[in-house]
């Protein structure tokens, strides 16, 4: 069995000599996360195409079905289809497309399923390139019309490993909702502009290794390890809405730090859908913040901020406001990701309350503008999105019922609709009636909650904007959480391929 499992890098001298022989090579490519008797009738349907079946599985990492998943890791996935006799060699495909594992096997027939026949309802369109990479080998696509099952289906339905709550929760949205649905409404979303409005913040990890305490003080010694540096705070946000909408417009500050001048690599980090409009603060830096983080468990040890924690200039805001004024009128939506560093100033935030443009707001609550930076600085709001902590501080009331304080916040900011994210107890979704409804988590594997919230309100303003039920928003935002808590800091953002693929999950 083990003779079977080959590297990709040397398929075509596994091969060649098959080749030689006359053998047709036949190749087929998913994740197989749960081996069943459908993929069995797939590789039987398959082999009658020619000689040799050569399977490939997507690594660990390029499974983008959710969280939760693959269940087995590619090693096993790989194994398992080792053990079938009807499958002659099996390769990991380490790479997010199976573009390399086609131009490795160079296959007479790439095969798929019947469900892969339209390719407009595969949501990743790599259907059509894998199509073109393996007519460029001299191969044909093919497809089976076996019997199907799902493994999504069979795993939430015997292997899920979410609690009551979430499962009762997922059995009332698949009742009323399908994949298509939601598929149909990121479509309608395609279309639109958004401009989004807020500070700039460059999250670096510094990636360390604790060894101790120092024998003379309370002081922790760490051996140095790699630094990488990510686009937090509005540069996130506008990454995330950007896979989803035609055109973002990005209105924020862009400031000189004492080590560098971070303008090309903030351009350079940006979704190609982002327009950045920078309003120059040379007299003030962009906001970094540097965390030392123990690089196995990834606990964050220490932080250290550069900024200048001090309302922006009057000279800045009047620019920031004539680049609002210059882009807002004709964009669907206008955000605003306010985390309190001084660039949402009564100036700035009068001229978004006073457009009629739909307006959605966080205003977050951090280390640097603890009980300063409130949601109540916003009198007119069609949504908002904050956290539970933030709720309580906006009204000053530490103890009082989350409903209750949910419902007086859309009140005094006259929002049409609200959430407010719950950390492991979920999310509430309200409407300005206050009618609600509360959603749990869809998973516990937590690597980074950093940015996670930004992601909720990224994706959530946009379904808020299109009139989005608040079941369908409660749904949909967890979804994106669950995706968020598992990405380090903001090393990456949303994409709407990979959220559209654990909806389908969820709904499997």
């Amino acid at each position: 069995m083990r003779n079977k499992i080959i590297n990709l890098k040397e398929a075509q001298l596994h091969l060649k000599g098959l080749k030689d022989e006359g053998k047709r090579i036949v190749h087929c490519h998913g994740c197989f996360d749960l081996l069943h008797h459908g993929h069995i009738k797939h590789f039987e349907a398959a082999k009658e195409f020619g000689d040799i079946l050569v399977v490939t599985v997507t690594e660990d990492q390029y499974v983008n079905k959710g969280p939760d998943r693959p269940f087995f890791n590619h090693d096993v996935r790989a194994h398992n289809l080792a053990a079938l006799e009807i499958v002659d060699f099996v390769g990991v495909n380490y790479a997010p497309t199976a573009i390399p594992a086609i131009e490795a096997i160079q296959p007479n027939f790439y095969i798929k399923g019947q469900d892969y026949k339209e390719a407009s309802q595969d949501v990743t369109g790599g259907i059509i390139k894998e199509k073109e990479a393996v007519e460029q080998v001299g191969g044909e696509l093919a497809f089976t019309e076996e019997i199907q099952f799902s493994s999504s289906n069979l795993i939430n339905q015997f292997f899920d490993r979410k609690d009551e709550d979430a499962k009762q929760f997922l059995d009332g949205v698949k009742a009323k909702y399908s994949n298509e649905h939601f598929t149909q409404i990121f479509d309608k979303i395609s279309s639109q502009r958004v401009l989004v409005v807020g500070d700039i913040i460059l999250d670096e990890y510094q990636f360390v290794k604790p060894v101790g305490k120092a024998s003379k003080s309370p002081t922790i010694t760490a051996i140095q390890g790699k630094t990488e540096l990510y686009a937090g705070g509005v540069l996130a946000v506008a990454n995330h809405i950007a896979d989803f909408v035609d055109e973002v417009i990005l209105v924020a500050t862009h400031g000189k730090n004492r080590q560098a001048d971070y303008k090309e690599f903030i351009k350079s980090n940006l979704h190609p859908k982002v327009k950045w409009i920078p309003v120059e603060t040379p007299n003030r830096p962009t906001v970094l913040k540097s965390r030392i983080v123990d690089r196995v468990f990834r606990h964050k040890l220490f932080e250290v901020m550069e900024i200048k924690d001090k309302p922006i200039s009057e000279e800045t805001e009047k620019l920031l406001v004539q680049s609002i004024e210059e882009n807002i009128n004709g964009v669907d939506l206008c955000l605003v990701a306010d985390f309190g560093h001084g660039v949402l100033s009564p100036g700035v935030v009068n001229t978004l309350e006073s457009n009629d443009t739909y307006l959605a707001v966080n205003a977050q609550t951090n280390s640097a503008n603890l009980g300063y930076n409130l949601l109540t600085k916003y009198k007119a709001c069609d949504y908002f999105s904050i956290d539970k902590a933030e709720a309580h501080l906006a009204l000053h009331d530490k103890f009082g019922d989350i409903q209750q304080i949910q419902q007086e916040l859309n009140r005094l900011t006259d929002s049409k609709l609200s959430s407010i994210t719950l950390g492991v107890n979920g999310t509430s979704v309200m409407t300005s009636l206050g009618e609600r409804v509360s959603a749990p988590i869809f998973n516990t594997d937590v690597v980074d909650t950093i940015g996670a919230g930004d992601a909720y309100l990224s994706i959530t303003s946009l379904l808020a904007k299109n009139k989005c039920s608040k079941e369908e928003i409660a749904f949909v935002g967890n979804a994106v959480g669950a995706m968020a808590v598992k990405i380090i800091g903001n090393k990456s953002y949303i994409r709407r391929t990979d959220l559209l693929k654990y909806i389908k999950t969820l709904l499997a």
